[in-house]
């Protein structure tokens, strides 16, 4: 890294620590001044070792990417890079500082920079997209497909992998290997068993194509067709305590939201009265 003239390395570290938090360029900063995004598309970092390891050898190459939160640096991509430097103890990293875009920018920079690289997951995606949605960032499907780059049809194949069961979507939210085609494929097949059997073999190592020929294979064998796209959009909601996930799902209507709201009082009293809990 080039610095900056007069600056010593020392410098750029104190720059970092005391005073004002520079705003724009390359430094290297305390560890400690750095926050992950709490909207970062990724919730889950699997096969975090290699990364780790290559830390520990070389430190970070590319340096991580921030704007200025407060006191802090929140970070905007980075977030591996950023956990296994924690993980490794490094007190120190290098950062480019960028000026902060307004939150609906910065998320779909993210996402797109993460849908064109499958960086994430297939759950972690599709659910991104439904709380972009949801959020009224965008108003309709289309106008999401258009701002990510993708076909209309690619849209509603990607938000239809949150109707499979909530158990198959925490399998497939811990299978890395498993591609957005294939979660996409899984989705439309409307027979729970024979998704749960498909789950089994993509994480069993599956390819896509071996995928879709189970599929034809079922369908040929008198299993139902493609789902077509629902005309009223479903919305979910789920939350993840410690080994526990609760999920809601219903449909986008006007009464919708009583009716779920109905449905968690129901089974917040099925979980009181169960005596196998306690």
């Amino acid at each position: 890294m080039k610095l900056p003239q007069g600056k010593s390395r020392l410098d750029m570290v104190k720059s970092g620590l005391v005073g004002g938090l520079p705003k724009r360029g390359r430094f290297i900063v305390s560890i400690d001044r750095l926050q992950e995004d709490p909207d970062n598309e990724r919730k889950i970092f699997l096969n975090m070792e290699d990364m780790i390891e290559s830390v520990r050898r070389h430190g970070i190459i590319e340096p991580i990417t921030v704007t200025q939160d407060g006191e802090h640096y929140r970070i905007l991509t980075g977030h591996r890079r950023y956990r296994a430097a924690k993980a490794v103890g490094l007190s120190e990293v290098e950062v480019i500082v960028r000026d902060a875009d307004d939150q609906t920018t910065r998320r779909f920079k993210s996402l797109i920079s993460n849908i064109q690289r499958e960086n994430i997951g297939a759950i972690e995606l599709a659910e991104t997209l439904r709380s972009l949605l949801d959020s009224g960032s965008v108003a309709t499907q289309r106008e999401l497909a258009r701002q990510v780059g993708k076909s209309e049809q690619w849209m509603s194949s990607m938000l239809r992998v949150l109707e499979l069961p909530a158990r198959l979507q925490e399998e497939l939210r811990n299978a890395p290997g498993i591609g957005y085609e294939m979660a996409q494929r899984i989705a439309t097949v409307d027979d729970s068993k024979v998704q749960e059997e498909l789950v089994s073999a993509a994480r069993a190592g599956e390819t896509t194509r071996d995928i879709r020929s189970r599929i034809e294979k079922h369908r040929n064998q008198g299993g139902s067709e493609p789902r077509k796209p629902r005309a009223t959009s479903v919305v979910q909601f789920t939350h993840r305590q410690g080994s526990c996930i609760a999920t809601i799902k219903g449909k986008r209507e006007p009464q919708g939201r009583e009716a779920m709201l109905t449905a968690l009082r129901h089974l917040e009293q099925q979980v009181r009265e169960d005596d196998s809990l306690r």
